[in-house]
């Protein structure tokens, strides 16, 4: 049988006593110097709450974008303004309104009420000097194998408020425009606005203005010349309806054409209109073109588009605020950081290419493949050269070629701005 062993417990020392503690007594000075503590220094900026941070950065941003405006934005200059021929000067004394006779009134009362404000067209001084620049600017497109027969140009020098001046070559012939005939409808639409025909706002039409005449944009001008006409583009009619849309749509005609610009004609739209999905006349449209062997084109003279621009710079065409809009819609910046990176820009190939770029320059353009033209006003910053000058071709070596218009541009203005201001008395 085994016995279980059980281990004997270990006696347990007894303990030693406490010892009181004796009275504390002032510590000994160690021969160490004391250890500094590392405090760190906060400065102004570091006490700034990350939100306020944030704040600095977006004011900073704010105030960067602001100050950079000017040299991102590049404002249009002022369109210039040139005096008519027959200004009256401050010397000289206005005479008394006459009454005019009863035949006259009765003739002014049966012109239509929707017409241009300008009856009488300005009456420039032949000039045999411009003659001569005008016959070298012919020579330049013959040089260069285009022909002479479809090409017209005006030349209308405005640096002496005295007498302006004009030549041209086949200036009164009437060709076809392009999109020049949109300079008109800018005229028309204006005038319609003013007179209370088009009874909405100005704003509701600002974006198809821009778009019309600044990008040369189809789709808009279709829509204002409908605007001015009270017309639509649709399927073909017949009988008293058409009749009733052809007198609407040529009233467009009649609004030049009682003004003295005769035999215009700029009824026709310009092609292709996308909202419309028409490459081409259709319906009406091509109902209003007449015989299909011989259609009734738009026809303007340059003599004629040189007068409208004439009539916008003196402040004249419908009224001083409405030229002033016009001349606006028409100012271009040549700085070729403006238009090169711009496929549907209306300088390349243009009168404006070749010119400097320190100049006011104020132009509608007109491209197709059969034709090319432009319509431009021109002044210099120190005004040696004002002038006008308006080239229509109406022929496909035209359109193709890119060179001759700069360079006829570029010829006047030289000559131009070399002679100075016309000396003409």
């Amino acid at each position: 049988m085994q016995v279980e062993r059980r281990r004997r417990p270990r006696p347990i020392p007894p303990r030693r006593p406490i010892e009181p503690l004796g009275p504390i007594g002032p510590r000994r000075q160690s021969s160490q110097p004391p250890v500094q503590s590392r405090r760190r220094v906060r400065t102004k900026f570091s006490r700034l709450k990350y939100r306020n941070i944030l704040c600095l950065i977006a004011g900073a941003i704010a105030i960067g974008w602001i100050v950079t405006i000017p040299f991102r934005i590049r404002r249009p200059p002022e369109p210039p303004v040139i005096l008519p021929q027959q200004a009256v000067s401050p010397q000289e004394t206005l005479s008394p309104p006459t009454i005019e006779p009863s035949e006259n009134l009765a003739a002014r009362q049966s012109e239509p009420t929707f017409s241009y404000n300008i009856k009488t067209p300005p009456n420039p001084v032949y000039s045999q000097e411009l003659q001569g620049i005008v016959d070298e600017a012919v020579k330049i497109a013959t040089s260069k194998g285009l022909p002479a027969e479809s090409l017209s140009i005006t030349l209308f020098d405005v640096s002496n408020a005295k007498a302006h001046s004009f030549a041209g070559y086949q200036n009164q012939t009437l060709r076809f425009p392009a999109s020049v005939a949109k300079l008109f409808w800018m005229a028309a639409f204006y005038s319609a606005l003013e007179k209370g025909i088009i009874t909405q706002r100005e704003s509701a039409f600002t974006n198809d203005l821009e778009q019309m005449i600044r990008v040369s944009n189809n789709d808009a001008a279709s829509r204002i010349l409908d605007k001015i006409t009270d017309t639509k583009s649709g399927g073909r009619l017949a009988g008293e309806e058409l009749q009733t849309w052809l007198k609407k749509r040529n009233q467009i005609n009649s609004f030049f054409q009682s003004a003295g610009y005769n035999d215009i004609r700029i009824t026709t739209k310009n092609y292709p209109i996308h909202y419309l999905k028409q490459e081409q006349p259709l319906g009406r449209d091509l109902q209003l073109r007449g015989d299909p062997s011989q259609p009734i084109r738009n026809q303007v003279t340059t003599d004629q588009a040189a007068r409208l621009i004439y009539e916008i710079y003196t402040r004249q065409a419908v009224s001083s605020v409405a030229s002033r809009k016009m001349a606006y819609l028409l100012t271009r910046d040549l700085d070729p950081k403006a238009w090169k990176n711009d496929p549907s820009n209306s300088i390349q190939g243009f009168l404006g290419e070749s010119l400097p770029t320190n100049i006011y320059f104020g132009s509608k353009v007109g491209y197709t493949s059969g034709s090319r033209s432009e319509a431009a006003f021109v002044r210099t910053l120190e005004d040696r050269a004002i002038y006008i000058l308006v080239v229509f071709a109406d022929d496909p070596a035209y359109a193709k070629d890119e060179t001759a218009f700069p360079a006829i541009s570029r010829y006047v203005f030289d000559r131009l701005n070399a002679r100075g201001p016309s000396s003409l008395q």
